[in-house]
């Protein structure tokens, strides 16, 4: 784990602190990651809904009544959807 021990204060207004502060929440990420990320160049990204993970386990069940061949198709296609959503290659 990193040792930060050097802090970076900046005044924003109640209005700007309550948008980023949604920002970060919508990321899952803390103030300062979300800062820090943006800060560093990088754009975090949103956490996708639980129902997205929802639908994917439900064709999961759907697979594992359908032929190998065709349940081996579907498996490997949620799982390629799994991963685009959490941010895998």
């Amino acid at each position: 784990m990193r040792n930060r021990t050097v802090g970076i204060n900046i005044r924003v207004t109640v209005t700007e602190k309550k948008k980023v502060t949604m920002l970060a929440k919508k990321c899952g990420l803390s103030l300062s990651e979300y800062l820090r990320q943006r800060a560093l160049g990088y754009e975090p990204g949103g956490h996708p809904p639980k129902e997205a993970f929802y639908v994917l386990d439900k064709l999961d069940e759907i697979a594992e009544n359908c032929s190998v061949r065709d349940g081996v198709a579907i498996n490997a296609q949620t799982d390629r959807m799994r991963d685009l959503l959490i941010g895998g290659n």
